[in-house]
Protein backbone atom coordinates (compact mmCIF):
# COMPACT_ATOMS: atom_id res chain seq x y z
CA UNK A 1 0.00 0.00 0.00
CA UNK A 2 1.31 3.43 -0.89
CA UNK A 3 1.44 6.43 1.43
CA UNK A 4 -0.70 8.78 -0.67
CA UNK A 5 -3.70 8.27 -2.93
CA UNK A 6 -3.76 11.00 -5.55
CA UNK A 7 -7.19 11.59 -7.10
CA UNK A 8 -6.86 13.25 -10.49
CA UNK A 9 -10.08 14.75 -11.89
CA UNK A 10 -10.29 15.31 -15.63
CA UNK A 11 -13.04 16.33 -18.00
CA UNK A 12 -12.29 16.63 -21.73
CA UNK A 13 -8.99 18.47 -21.39
CA UNK A 14 -6.60 16.33 -23.45
CA UNK A 15 -4.14 19.19 -23.90
CA UNK A 16 -3.88 19.95 -20.17
CA UNK A 17 -4.04 16.46 -18.64
CA UNK A 18 -0.47 15.44 -19.69
CA UNK A 19 0.98 18.43 -17.81
CA UNK A 20 -0.81 17.45 -14.60
CA UNK A 21 0.32 13.83 -14.95
CA UNK A 22 3.89 14.84 -15.71
CA UNK A 23 3.99 16.99 -12.58
CA UNK A 24 2.85 14.02 -10.50
CA UNK A 25 5.42 11.65 -11.99
CA UNK A 26 8.14 14.27 -11.36
CA UNK A 27 7.51 14.36 -7.60
CA UNK A 28 10.55 13.82 -5.40
CA UNK A 29 8.29 11.70 -3.18
CA UNK A 30 7.32 8.66 -5.24
CA UNK A 31 5.30 6.45 -2.87
CA UNK A 32 1.90 7.24 -4.35
CA UNK A 33 -0.86 5.74 -6.43
CA UNK A 34 -3.17 7.74 -8.66
CA UNK A 35 -6.79 7.19 -9.59
CA UNK A 36 -7.76 9.21 -12.65
CA UNK A 37 -11.44 10.12 -12.53
CA UNK A 38 -12.60 10.57 -16.11
CA UNK A 39 -15.67 12.77 -15.80
CA UNK A 40 -16.97 11.84 -19.25
CA UNK A 41 -17.07 8.06 -19.80
CA UNK A 42 -17.44 8.64 -23.56
CA UNK A 43 -14.01 10.31 -23.72
CA UNK A 44 -11.31 7.77 -24.51
CA UNK A 45 -8.34 10.16 -24.41
CA UNK A 46 -7.44 9.70 -20.71
CA UNK A 47 -7.37 5.91 -21.15
CA UNK A 48 -5.16 6.16 -24.23
CA UNK A 49 -2.79 8.55 -22.45
CA UNK A 50 -2.40 6.25 -19.43
CA UNK A 51 -1.85 3.26 -21.71
CA UNK A 52 0.95 5.11 -23.51
CA UNK A 53 2.63 6.01 -20.21
CA UNK A 54 2.60 2.44 -18.90
CA UNK A 55 2.97 3.48 -15.24
CA UNK A 56 1.24 0.87 -13.07
CA UNK A 57 0.67 3.38 -10.29
CA UNK A 58 -2.15 4.88 -12.37
CA UNK A 59 -5.68 3.50 -12.48
CA UNK A 60 -8.49 4.82 -14.66
CA UNK A 61 -11.94 5.17 -13.08
CA UNK A 62 -14.95 5.54 -15.36
CA UNK A 63 -18.25 6.64 -13.85
CA UNK A 64 -21.40 5.01 -15.27
CA UNK A 65 -22.59 8.41 -16.51
CA UNK A 66 -21.47 11.98 -16.88
CA UNK A 67 -21.53 13.63 -13.48
CA UNK A 68 -21.84 17.15 -12.17
CA UNK A 69 -18.92 18.82 -10.38
CA UNK A 70 -20.20 18.19 -6.85
CA UNK A 71 -20.66 14.47 -7.55
CA UNK A 72 -17.20 14.30 -9.09
CA UNK A 73 -15.56 15.91 -6.07
CA UNK A 74 -17.56 13.69 -3.71
CA UNK A 75 -16.06 10.65 -5.43
CA UNK A 76 -12.55 11.73 -4.56
CA UNK A 77 -13.38 12.56 -0.95
CA UNK A 78 -14.09 8.98 0.04
CA UNK A 79 -12.06 7.15 2.71
CA UNK A 80 -9.14 5.23 1.18
CA UNK A 81 -6.72 2.52 2.28
CA UNK A 82 -3.79 4.90 1.94
CA UNK A 83 -3.26 7.07 5.04
CA UNK A 84 -3.17 10.28 3.00
CA UNK A 85 -4.92 11.52 -0.11
CA UNK A 86 -4.65 14.51 -2.38
CA UNK A 87 -6.54 16.06 -5.28
CA UNK A 88 -5.02 17.13 -8.59
CA UNK A 89 -7.25 18.83 -11.16
CA UNK A 90 -6.34 18.42 -14.81
CA UNK A 91 -5.72 22.14 -15.40
CA UNK A 92 -3.42 22.57 -12.40
CA UNK A 93 0.04 21.15 -11.74
CA UNK A 94 2.44 20.62 -8.84
CA UNK A 95 6.02 21.61 -8.21
CA UNK A 96 8.35 18.57 -7.81
CA UNK A 97 8.57 19.04 -4.04
CA UNK A 98 4.83 19.34 -3.42
CA UNK A 99 4.12 15.93 -1.86
CA UNK A 100 7.40 15.83 0.07
CA UNK A 101 6.87 19.35 1.39
CA UNK A 102 3.31 18.67 2.45
CA UNK A 103 4.23 15.47 4.28
CA UNK A 104 7.00 17.31 6.09
CA UNK A 105 4.56 20.06 7.12
CA UNK A 106 1.90 17.72 8.53
CA UNK A 107 4.54 15.71 10.38
CA UNK A 108 5.31 18.86 12.35
CA UNK A 109 1.59 19.43 13.04
CA UNK A 110 0.06 16.04 13.91
CA UNK A 111 -3.11 17.75 15.19
CA UNK A 112 -4.26 18.70 11.67
CA UNK A 113 -6.21 16.50 9.27
CA UNK A 114 -5.96 18.81 6.27
CA UNK A 115 -3.16 21.02 4.96
CA UNK A 116 -2.76 22.95 1.75
CA UNK A 117 0.00 24.94 0.11
CA UNK A 118 0.09 28.33 -1.51
CA UNK A 119 -0.41 28.33 -5.28
CA UNK A 120 1.25 30.39 -7.99
CA UNK A 121 -1.31 31.84 -10.44
CA UNK A 122 -0.86 31.34 -14.19
CA UNK A 123 -3.01 32.77 -16.99
CA UNK A 124 -3.71 31.07 -20.30
CA UNK A 125 -2.83 33.18 -23.34
CA UNK A 126 -4.86 33.30 -26.56
CA UNK A 127 -2.18 31.22 -28.31
CA UNK A 128 -2.54 28.43 -25.75
CA UNK A 129 0.65 29.29 -23.87
CA UNK A 130 0.89 30.18 -20.21
CA UNK A 131 1.95 33.36 -18.48
CA UNK A 132 3.09 33.63 -14.87
CA UNK A 133 1.02 36.45 -13.37
CA UNK A 134 3.60 37.02 -10.65
CA UNK A 135 0.90 36.54 -8.03
CA UNK A 136 0.13 33.83 -5.52
CA UNK A 137 -3.23 33.05 -3.94
CA UNK A 138 -1.73 34.01 -0.56
CA UNK A 139 0.25 37.25 -0.55
CA UNK A 140 2.95 36.19 1.90
CA UNK A 141 6.69 36.94 1.96
CA UNK A 142 9.18 34.14 1.35
CA UNK A 143 10.13 32.27 4.47
CA UNK A 144 6.78 32.77 6.21
CA UNK A 145 6.27 29.79 8.57
CA UNK A 146 3.31 27.44 8.28
CA UNK A 147 0.08 28.82 9.75
CA UNK A 148 -2.50 26.93 11.75
CA UNK A 149 -6.04 28.25 11.33
CA UNK A 150 -9.03 27.58 13.54
CA UNK A 151 -12.64 28.33 12.73
CA UNK A 152 -13.73 31.08 12.33
CA UNK A 153 -11.67 33.58 10.29
CA UNK A 154 -12.95 36.78 8.69
CA UNK A 155 -12.04 35.50 5.24
CA UNK A 156 -14.52 32.65 5.75
CA UNK A 157 -17.48 35.05 5.73
CA UNK A 158 -18.17 34.04 2.13
CA UNK A 159 -14.85 32.58 1.01
CA UNK A 160 -12.61 29.73 2.11
CA UNK A 161 -8.98 29.47 3.15
CA UNK A 162 -7.89 26.21 1.57
CA UNK A 163 -7.41 25.27 -2.10
CA UNK A 164 -8.67 22.00 -3.56
CA UNK A 165 -5.73 21.67 -5.92
CA UNK A 166 -2.98 21.87 -3.32
CA UNK A 167 -4.29 19.94 -0.34
CA UNK A 168 -3.16 16.89 1.59
CA UNK A 169 -5.88 15.15 3.60
CA UNK A 170 -5.86 12.32 6.13
CA UNK A 171 -7.96 9.62 4.50
CA UNK A 172 -9.75 8.86 7.76
CA UNK A 173 -11.31 12.36 7.58
CA UNK A 174 -12.39 12.21 3.95
CA UNK A 175 -15.90 10.88 4.55
CA UNK A 176 -16.76 13.97 6.57
CA UNK A 177 -16.36 16.12 3.45
CA UNK A 178 -19.16 14.64 1.34
CA UNK A 179 -21.57 17.36 0.16
CA UNK A 180 -25.21 17.22 -1.00
CA UNK A 181 -25.14 16.76 -4.77
CA UNK A 182 -27.58 19.61 -5.41
CA UNK A 183 -25.28 22.22 -3.88
CA UNK A 184 -24.20 24.92 -6.34
CA UNK A 185 -20.80 24.43 -7.97
CA UNK A 186 -20.01 27.97 -6.78
CA UNK A 187 -20.03 26.69 -3.18
CA UNK A 188 -17.88 23.56 -3.51
CA UNK A 189 -14.77 24.79 -1.71
CA UNK A 190 -16.49 27.20 0.68
CA UNK A 191 -19.09 24.64 1.75
CA UNK A 192 -16.55 21.86 2.09
CA UNK A 193 -14.38 23.99 4.35
CA UNK A 194 -17.33 24.33 6.73
CA UNK A 195 -17.43 20.52 6.96
CA UNK A 196 -13.79 20.19 8.01
CA UNK A 197 -12.26 19.30 11.32
CA UNK A 198 -10.27 22.30 12.49
CA UNK A 199 -7.48 23.30 12.86
CA UNK A 200 -6.23 23.29 9.26
CA UNK A 201 -2.73 24.14 8.07
CA UNK A 202 -1.42 26.51 5.39
CA UNK A 203 2.03 25.88 3.91
CA UNK A 204 2.96 29.37 2.59
CA UNK A 205 5.45 28.16 -0.03
CA UNK A 206 3.87 28.03 -3.54
CA UNK A 207 4.25 24.29 -4.09
CA UNK A 208 1.43 24.12 -6.65
CA UNK A 209 0.21 26.07 -9.66
CA UNK A 210 -3.29 27.39 -10.31
CA UNK A 211 -4.35 27.78 -13.93
CA UNK A 212 -6.74 30.54 -14.98
CA UNK A 213 -8.02 28.97 -18.20
CA UNK A 214 -9.78 30.80 -21.01
CA UNK A 215 -12.56 28.22 -20.88
CA UNK A 216 -13.79 27.28 -17.42
CA UNK A 217 -16.27 24.93 -15.78
CA UNK A 218 -17.10 27.63 -13.24
CA UNK A 219 -20.55 29.13 -13.35
CA UNK A 220 -21.02 32.27 -15.44
CA UNK A 221 -24.38 33.00 -13.79
CA UNK A 222 -23.72 36.22 -11.84
CA UNK A 223 -27.02 35.88 -10.03
CA UNK A 224 -26.26 32.30 -8.98
CA UNK A 225 -22.82 33.29 -7.75
CA UNK A 226 -24.36 36.18 -5.82
CA UNK A 227 -26.91 33.87 -4.23
CA UNK A 228 -24.27 31.46 -2.94
CA UNK A 229 -22.16 34.34 -1.61
CA UNK A 230 -25.23 35.73 0.15
CA UNK A 231 -26.08 32.38 1.74
CA UNK A 232 -22.53 31.89 2.98
CA UNK A 233 -22.39 35.39 4.42
CA UNK A 234 -25.86 35.22 6.00
CA UNK A 235 -25.02 31.92 7.74
CA UNK A 236 -21.78 33.44 9.02
CA UNK A 237 -23.64 36.49 10.34
CA UNK A 238 -26.17 34.30 12.14
CA UNK A 239 -23.72 31.81 13.64
CA UNK A 240 -20.44 33.63 14.26
CA UNK A 241 -20.30 36.42 16.86
CA UNK A 242 -18.11 39.27 15.62
CA UNK A 243 -16.84 42.27 17.54
CA UNK A 244 -17.63 45.74 16.12
CA UNK A 245 -13.94 45.97 15.20
CA UNK A 246 -14.11 42.71 13.24
CA UNK A 247 -17.19 43.84 11.36
CA UNK A 248 -15.53 47.16 10.51
CA UNK A 249 -12.35 45.35 9.39
CA UNK A 250 -14.35 43.11 7.07
CA UNK A 251 -15.98 46.13 5.42
CA UNK A 252 -12.63 47.91 5.15
CA UNK A 253 -11.01 44.89 3.50
CA UNK A 254 -13.82 44.38 0.99
CA UNK A 255 -13.85 48.03 -0.05
CA UNK A 256 -10.07 47.98 -0.55
CA UNK A 257 -10.30 45.25 -3.21
CA UNK A 258 -10.28 46.06 -6.90
CA UNK A 259 -12.99 45.72 -7.98
CA UNK A 260 -14.73 46.64 -4.71
CA UNK A 261 -16.37 43.59 -3.13
CA UNK A 262 -18.94 44.97 -0.70
CA UNK A 263 -22.11 43.89 -2.53
CA UNK A 264 -22.11 40.53 -0.74
CA UNK A 265 -21.90 42.29 2.62
CA UNK A 266 -25.03 44.27 1.75
CA UNK A 267 -26.96 41.28 0.39
CA UNK A 268 -26.06 39.05 3.36
CA UNK A 269 -27.07 41.76 5.84
CA UNK A 270 -30.35 42.43 4.02
CA UNK A 271 -31.14 38.72 3.69
CA UNK A 272 -30.37 38.24 7.39
CA UNK A 273 -31.94 41.57 8.44
CA UNK A 274 -28.81 42.36 10.39
CA UNK A 275 -29.17 46.13 10.37
CA UNK A 276 -26.26 46.70 12.75
CA UNK A 277 -23.90 45.17 10.19
CA UNK A 278 -24.92 47.87 7.70
CA UNK A 279 -23.78 50.62 10.07
CA UNK A 280 -20.22 49.99 8.95
CA UNK A 281 -21.01 50.86 5.33
CA UNK A 282 -19.76 54.23 4.12
CA UNK A 283 -21.50 56.62 1.76
CA UNK A 284 -19.22 55.34 -1.01
CA UNK A 285 -20.23 51.76 -0.18
CA UNK A 286 -23.91 52.65 -0.40
CA UNK A 287 -23.39 54.52 -3.65
CA UNK A 288 -21.63 51.54 -5.24
CA UNK A 289 -24.28 49.15 -3.96
CA UNK A 290 -27.23 51.21 -5.23
CA UNK A 291 -25.53 51.76 -8.58
CA UNK A 292 -25.08 47.99 -8.96
CA UNK A 293 -28.64 47.28 -7.86
CA UNK A 294 -30.02 49.70 -10.45
CA UNK A 295 -27.83 48.20 -13.16
CA UNK A 296 -28.82 44.61 -12.34
CA UNK A 297 -32.03 44.73 -10.30
CA UNK A 298 -32.93 41.11 -11.01
CA UNK A 299 -29.57 39.86 -9.77
CA UNK A 300 -29.80 41.90 -6.58
CA UNK A 301 -33.36 40.69 -5.99
CA UNK A 302 -32.18 37.07 -6.30
CA UNK A 303 -29.34 37.69 -3.87
CA UNK A 304 -31.53 39.23 -1.18
CA UNK A 305 -34.12 36.44 -1.56
CA UNK A 306 -31.50 33.64 -1.63
CA UNK A 307 -32.67 32.03 1.62
CA UNK A 308 -36.22 31.66 0.28
CA UNK A 309 -35.08 30.57 -3.17
CA UNK A 310 -32.80 27.82 -1.79
CA UNK A 311 -34.30 26.65 1.53
CA UNK A 312 -32.57 23.23 1.58
CA UNK A 313 -29.16 24.71 0.87
CA UNK A 314 -29.78 27.38 3.50
CA UNK A 315 -30.71 24.82 6.16
CA UNK A 316 -27.67 22.68 5.35
CA UNK A 317 -25.31 25.65 5.37
CA UNK A 318 -26.75 27.00 8.60
CA UNK A 319 -26.39 23.59 10.26
CA UNK A 320 -22.73 23.09 9.35
CA UNK A 321 -21.77 26.70 10.12
CA UNK A 322 -23.41 26.44 13.54
CA UNK A 323 -21.67 23.11 14.18
CA UNK A 324 -18.20 24.55 13.45
CA UNK A 325 -18.90 27.52 15.70
CA UNK A 326 -20.13 25.26 18.53
CA UNK A 327 -16.92 23.25 18.25
CA UNK A 328 -14.92 26.48 18.37
CA UNK A 329 -16.75 27.52 21.54
CA UNK A 330 -15.74 24.23 23.15
CA UNK A 331 -12.11 25.23 22.48
CA UNK A 332 -12.63 28.61 24.13
CA UNK A 333 -13.75 30.81 21.22
CA UNK A 334 -16.03 33.68 22.24
CA UNK A 335 -16.01 36.41 19.60
CA UNK A 336 -14.19 37.04 16.31
CA UNK A 337 -11.91 40.08 16.50
CA UNK A 338 -10.35 42.37 13.92
CA UNK A 339 -6.92 40.70 14.07
CA UNK A 340 -8.26 37.69 12.14
CA UNK A 341 -6.07 37.37 9.05
CA UNK A 342 -7.35 38.39 5.62
CA UNK A 343 -4.54 38.07 3.08
CA UNK A 344 -5.87 35.60 0.55
CA UNK A 345 -6.05 36.84 -3.02
CA UNK A 346 -8.66 35.87 -5.62
CA UNK A 347 -6.97 34.18 -8.60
Amino acid sequence: MSTIRVNLITYRRPKLLPRAIDSLRAQTFQDWTCEVQNGDPADGEPGRLLASIGDTRFRLALPPRRMGPVEAFNLVHQPAAEPWQSLLEDDNWWEPGFLAGMLQAVAAHPEVELAWSNMRVWSERADGGWEDTGRCIWNLPAGTPARVFRWPQLAEFSDCLYSNGSMLLRSRAAGRLIMPVDISRDMIEQGRERLMNFPILLVPAPLANFAVTRQTMRSTDHGGWGETQTLLGAAFLQCVPMSPGARAALWAHRRSLRPRSTATLFSAALAQRDWSFLRHATVADWTAFLRGALRRPGTMRRMIRAKRLHPETWRWLLEITAARTAEARERGFTVLTEDSVIDKQNP
